[in-house]
């Protein structure tokens, strides 16, 4: 028998045949997913989520981490069921109903359609300080059309300019860590290191109106920091025992993560302890907040190095949905003369990057919160079903119902269900009325596709 056999990697199991190589240990599949995590990503939503929780950013951290954490030990569960290049879609299709294994695939589409949107919102916010006189929209119009000139030449961001973008908002975290541990020995802000305030302030809960449900819905904005964790699971075929370790990767990327936010959210907080009563605009909190502990050089390194990672971000995720749409295209799933359009003389799916293009000046009309929920609303959805997927694939099939199996395999995949559909619950309503709206398209397009659920349905291939 061979190795592939014996460590359960067989891939002919599944109707596939081992094409990749496998040459990632768990060391590379962590770094591929921090890579998919910008470590820059808490400045985005500092003022907004530090404003609505009276403060308590890192608290909101943690338990927008243990929503993660259950989450990840379900994906850990099933790649070892199926240890496949997969995703949400894959698990809940194989696990519980093909079906509902395309709803939850059309959930996860929508995020990868309005991700460049977020991206073109936030370089237009972190602009707004630096040149007042320029509106916002400008900004959006501008980075579109740049990204979408790009996109339809065929230009790619490569993956060592992505991992250097990485490496640099890491440096500038440090950096600015750093300011802010000169500031607080200086004697402002907290003019100390420990302060449980800074965490969970009792005062607030007690007297000024403050609630759980505001760090519930700071949770559901939060979850856009660890969107990324679970793109290890595209590269299982190319892992080293996938069944081991990719799972054990996500366990860690996703920890590492939740201590890292939680760490720099609290140090935070020390150096500007009333900064959610203060800040002259909450989208750009984290740029007053740097520019003070750091001087105007770091304020202005910072909008550089934000403009800059998300307008890679922008290429790269406008390409990788443009050619997610000409994949459904050409196998017909969508309107194959449309999405499976292909420009002759670029070589690119050009009516697709134009598409995109025209889904991000949503940006110009939408507020931070209700864009970053409508990204989460997707995720959210897709993590819960993978939590509820475990409970099918072990517990109900597999009937795994011993002791340590009922535990990992219904007790904690159902509290993993319930904390995120309980943040899923706390996203903007703007954003649930819209996502909802998504969904319900997805379920018409589900039905004249397999003639009222009687047919199995369409393949979706959310890969490029």
């Amino acid at each position: 028998m061979s190795n592939e056999n014996k460590s359960g990697n067989n891939l002919e199991s599944f109707g596939y045949k081992q094409s990749l190589k496998r040459v990632m240990p768990l060391g590379s599949l962590v770094l591929f997913g921090l890579a998919y995590m910008a470590p820059g990503t808490i400045f985005g939503t500092y003022g907004l989520v530090t404003e609505m929780t009276h403060g308590m950013l890192a608290l909101t951290y943690i338990v927008a981490t243990i929503a993660m954490v259950f989450t990840a030990f379900s994906y850990n569960q099933m790649v070892k069921a199926y240890p496949l290049a997969g995703s949400v879609y894959s698990y809940v299709q194989r696990s519980i109903n093909p079906h509902a294994g395309f709803i939850s695939g059309w959930a996860i589409l929508m995020d990868y359609l309005l991700i460049p949107m977020l991206n073109y919102l936030i370089i237009s916010i972190f602009m707004r300080p630096v040149f007042p006189d320029i509106p916002g929209w400008a900004w959006v119009v501008t980075v579109i059309i740049i990204v979408t000139i790009v996109n339809f030449l065929g230009i790619q961001v490569t993956a060592w300019a992505n991992n250097v973008l990485v490496i640099a908002q890491f440096v500038f975290v440090i950096a600015c860590l750093l300011f802010v541990f000169k500031w607080l020995s200086q004697g402002f802000g907290a003019a100390t290191f420990f302060d449980f305030s800074a965490i969970y302030n009792s005062f607030e809960f007690q007297n000024n109106g403050m609630s759980w449900s505001l760090i519930l819905t700071g949770a559901s904005i939060l979850a856009l920091s660890f969107l990324g964790f679970d793109a290890v699971t595209t590269v299982a075929e190319e892992a080293i025992e996938p069944q081991k370790n990719v799972g054990r990767a996500i366990l860690i990327i996703c920890i590492g993560a939740g201590v890292y936010f939680t760490i720099v959210a609290y140090f935070f907080q020390l150096a500007w302890p009333t900064g959610w009563q203060e800040f002259a605009d909450v989208e750009t909190g984290s740029y007053e907040l740097i520019e003070m502990v750091g001087g105007t050089i770091m304020g202005y390194l910072f909008v550089a190095i934000t403009i800059v990672g998300c307008t890679a971000s922008a290429i790269a995720s406008q390409s990788s949905a443009a050619r997610i749409l000409f994949g459904m295209g050409r196998d017909g799933v969508l309107p194959k003369k449309f999405f499976g359009y292909v420009h002759p003389r670029f070589k690119t799916p050009s009516l697709n990057i134009f598409l995109i293009g025209g889904i991000g000046f949503v940006a110009i009309v939408l507020s931070l919160d209700v864009a970053i929920s409508l990204v989460n609303f997707g995720a959210l959805a897709g993590f819960g079903m993978v939590n509820i997927s475990v409970i099918f694939h072990y517990y109900i099939r597999g009937k795994q119902r011993s002791g340590k199996s009922i535990l990992i395999h219904l007790i904690l995949p159902i509290l993993g269900a319930v904390v995120c559909f309980t943040i899923w619950a706390n996203l903007a309503a703007d954003a649930k009325i819209l996502g909802f709206i998504w969904l319900a398209v997805g379920v018409v397009y589900l039905a004249i596709t397999t003639n009222f659920f009687r047919k199995l349905p369409v393949d979706l291939k959310l890969e490029e």
